[in-house]
């Protein structure tokens, strides 16, 4: 009797998609912490966020983060208000308190979290630090990719 040999193929079968109820806010957040101090002007905070290409920065008191400017604090409670930029500093237009969640946190968490705080910033902490920020552009591009886009 003569030996047979058979073609082994791969299985076709799809790839399993991911959704976005899968998803964790490590999965997308930015790693990169950038921080100002609270004494720093307006003027210098916006000239940090346009070098780091970002929208928000953690706010440092030397010992701890006690806020968060964003580019909207900026222009919503600096410019539209008349303050001088260069005479306002960080402190008394950032945000606070800091909103954190944990980095193994579904993002759909993190999206009940924004949605509910009115924010498009959260820092992202591991063990109760932080380790990065998870922003709106971070959820469009998780939003994409399950899309398939």
């Amino acid at each position: 009797m003569a030996a047979r040999r058979t073609k082994k193929t791969k299985s076709k079968s799809t790839p399993k998609r991911r959704t976005l109820a899968s998803l964790h806010v490590s999965d997308y957040m930015s790693y990169d912490v950038r921080s100002v101090q609270q004494d720093v002007s307006l003027k210098e905070a916006g000239r940090l966020l346009v070098k780091w290409k970002v929208g928000a920065l953690l706010v440092d008191d030397g010992r701890r983060y006690v806020g968060i400017i964003t580019d909207t604090d900026l222009s919503r409670r600096g410019v539209a208000r008349g303050m001088d930029p260069n005479g306002t500093t960080v402190k008394q237009c950032m945000s606070r308190p800091v909103h954190t969640i944990e980095d193994d946190e579904l993002l759909t968490t993190a999206i009940a979290l924004m949605k509910q705080k009115g924010i498009r910033h959260v820092a992202v902490t591991e063990d109760q630090t932080i380790v990065g920020v998870l922003s709106v552009s971070d959820l469009l591009r998780a939003y994409a990719d399950v899309a398939g886009r």
